[in-house]
């Protein structure tokens, strides 16, 4: 995990964009995070990546292994999306390049491949206010 201090001016104003682009996505963009979400596939290794973006997360303990959120039932919306889309896995590479992230997207032309219909039905399964990472 790379220190905020070691960070160039570039990555910065990245992560601090993209701290903004999530949070409008989030709160006002349902339908681009439902189409986006549908094509995401693999789960959250835990790596706490996510939670030093900007800044570290005060709400993250990283005693336990692995890391967690203790305010785990009442996250944030934007930490319950975390990744949205590519974006934020490259920000996230961003804090820790050496440690892979468990999430990755399906390309979005490959994705709408499959039909207009089917991809539509996808994102209309997703329930984006139960997206959360697995208990432990």
């Amino acid at each position: 995990m790379r220190k905020i201090s070691s960070l160039t001016f570039r990555e910065r104003a990245t992560l601090g964009w993209g701290k903004v682009r999530r949070f409008c996505l989030a709160h006002f963009r349902p339908g681009y995070v439902r189409e986006s979400l549908a094509r995401r596939v693999g789960q959250c290794d835990r790596t706490g990546a996510c939670c030093h973006l900007m800044f570290t997360c005060p709400l993250l303990d990283r005693q336990a292994a692995p890391v967690r959120c203790t305010i785990h039932e009442v996250k944030p919306r934007v930490c319950r999306l975390f990744p949205i889309d590519e974006r934020d896995l490259r920000d996230r590479n961003i804090v820790s390049p050496d440690v892979p992230c468990g999430f990755s997207f399906i390309p979005r032309e490959e994705f709408l491949k499959q039909g207009r219909p089917a991809a539509l039905a996808a994102a209309g399964r997703l329930h984006v206010e139960a997206i959360d990472l697995p208990r432990e």
